[in-house]
């Protein structure tokens, strides 16, 4: 009776060359072969989901950033605005203001 590991090299299963005895022996090597075959799919397609998951990671990380940058370029152009309307309120400061007589009687 030879020996062969099954599946992708973990030996935990193995198979032999025996061909089955009954039907009901049939029917479950069979399922078992689909089941395998189906855990198979389903871990490429899991495998698929997390790349194009880790691509939208990437491509969202790279977005936000550039909107950082963005909204850093614009605070710093507000401030811009902000201090040069300022600064002449600050340098052209009050009028002096003139002090007048009201009422008074001239000597």
């Amino acid at each position: 009776m030879a020996m062969e590991t099954a599946g992708r090299g973990r030996g935990k299963r193995r198979l032999t060359e025996e061909p089955p005895v009954d039907k009901a022996t049939q029917q479950k090597q069979r399922r078992m072969i689909k089941n395998r075959e189906s855990a198979a799919r389903s871990r490429e397609r899991k495998q698929a989901y997390t790349v194009e998951l880790e691509s939208l990671v990437t491509q969202l990380e790279e977005e936000n950033a550039q909107l950082l940058r963005e909204e850093a370029e614009q605070n710093k152009e507000r401030l811009k605005q902000l201090m040069e309307n300022l600064i002449p309120v600050v340098e052209k400061g009050r009028p002096p203001r003139v002090l007048r007589r009201v009422h008074s009687v001239q000597w």
